[in-house]
């Protein structure tokens, strides 16, 4: 996430690929996560260059990652749960 949009969404072990996709360098010997905190970080207030570093990230997320969600999406259909023959309790919970 990046200033509350989803940049990737998948298994960790794919994220480095991902993010070479983006063309970004990864070092060898570093920690995933803080590399990627510091490819995501965004100042405040929002400059020119952190809006269009969202803009990049958002248009490679609609046009790779968001495309796969749908798709599994649609597989996949969950019924909703019926909450018929439940009470309310006195206590204000279910």
């Amino acid at each position: 996430m990046s200033d509350g949009y989803c940049v990737y969404q998948g298994e960790a072990k794919k994220s480095a690929s991902y993010f070479r996709d983006l063309k970004f360098k990864l070092p060898t010997f570093s920690n995933p996560a803080d590399t990627y905190m510091r490819i995501l970080a965004v100042n405040y207030p929002k400059t020119d260059k952190d809006l269009k570093k969202l803009a990049f990230f958002n248009k490679y997320y609609n046009s790779r990652i968001k495309s796969y969600v749908q798709n599994e999406n649609s597989i996949l259909k969950l019924e909703v749960p019926s909450l018929k023959g439940i009470e309310k309790t006195t206590a204000g919970g279910w």
